[in-house]
């Protein structure tokens, strides 16, 4: 476990490195406070951190755990409903442009909900269709951003 952790720990120190690097290849705004980077960097550098305590921890640790590394399996029900959140969210940003956000996302939720292992199936469909409905109103109305409509491009 604890070589797991270290290998874990180097490669996520990398991937943040990484990122974080990638954010000064955004486009600069004038007059904006606060640019497209900022949140990118701050996930990069707490992931950075998260990875550093893994290292450190395990560096620090005398005793060696015995203990194999768990592995991941299919066979695990809940592998099975990351792997298939994963493929609806793929689908998702796939439909996103041409289908439109009002009409793919509510399918995409209630997916997501069924995979959660909820079965309320009345309350997944309004929430499934509410939720996409205030979050359009509040990117339209209060934020002042369009999302893409698809081919309901003819209400905006």
């Amino acid at each position: 476990m604890k070589k797991a952790n270290l290998v874990s720990a180097i490669i996520g120190m990398a991937f943040s490195l990484i990122c974080f690097l990638d954010t000064f290849t955004f486009k600069k705004f004038k007059n904006v406070p606060v640019g497209p980077e900022v949140f990118p960097r701050a996930l990069a550098v707490a992931l950075f951190i998260c990875c550093l305590a893994l290292l450190l921890t395990n560096l620090h640790t005398t005793e060696e755990n015995k203990d194999p590394a768990p592995t991941l399996s299919l066979k695990d029900t809940y592998m099975r409903h990351a792997l298939l959140a994963t493929l609806v969210m793929v689908v998702y940003a796939m439909l996103w442009e041409p289908v439109g956000f009002l009409i793919v996302s509510p399918f995409a939720l209630f997916a997501l909900i069924y995979l959660m292992g909820k079965r309320n199936w009345g309350k997944m469909a309004v929430v499934s269709v509410i939720v996409p409905i205030v979050a359009w109103g509040v990117f339209r109305y209060l934020l002042g951003i369009t999302l893409p409509m698809g081919f309901l491009d003819f209400l905006v």
